[in-house]
């Protein structure tokens, strides 16, 4: 399984407000120029915002009043522990074979339970971590602490 960023996912389409061209030369004109080049303005830059930035605030609502966001973390945090203590113990193996060490019975049992219990509560601990981190996540969220400026990848820097 592939990391896949949450809010990286997010398709909106470009802005047709930006695109828009007003010219500043008519807060010069008339009465009330100025007036209606603010409005425009304004009225553009909405536009803009809710086009590209809503989506943000959406999906960051989203994932912030996820019930099961803390389950699948600590799920994904412990299988990833597991599939690293197998891979180790695969390496292992082949590690010993390639020297041409056996286990006596005796030692491979007590290394079995050694591995077994080590494995067993790495893959407690990474759940934990993992179930506490994005608990912390969904709290900073609805806090308010873990606005669009603090996402940590490019997509907010376009």
């Amino acid at each position: 399984m592939q990391y896949q960023p949450t809010l990286g996912q997010i398709n909106y389409a470009p802005s047709e407000i930006a695109q828009q061209r007003v010219d500043p030369d008519q807060a010069m004109r008339g009465d009330q120029g100025a007036s209606k080049l603010l409005g425009q303005l304004n009225r553009a830059q909405w536009a803009d915002w809710k086009n590209r930035f809503a989506p943000y605030v959406d999906e960051l609502a989203r994932v912030a009043q996820d019930s099961s966001a803390p389950g699948t973390a600590a799920a994904n945090a412990s299988n990833a522990m597991g599939m690293a203590y197998d891979a180790n113990q695969q390496g292992l193996a082949m590690q010993r074979q390639g020297f041409g060490i056996n286990l006596t019975p005796q030692q491979q049992a007590a290394e079995q339970r050694r591995t077994s219990v080590e494995r067993s509560a790495s893959m407690v601990s990474a759940g934990n971590e993992a179930r506490i981190s994005a608990q912390d996540r969904q709290n900073a969220i609805l806090a308010g602490g873990m606005g669009l400026s603090n996402i940590p990848d490019r997509v907010m820097n376009q």
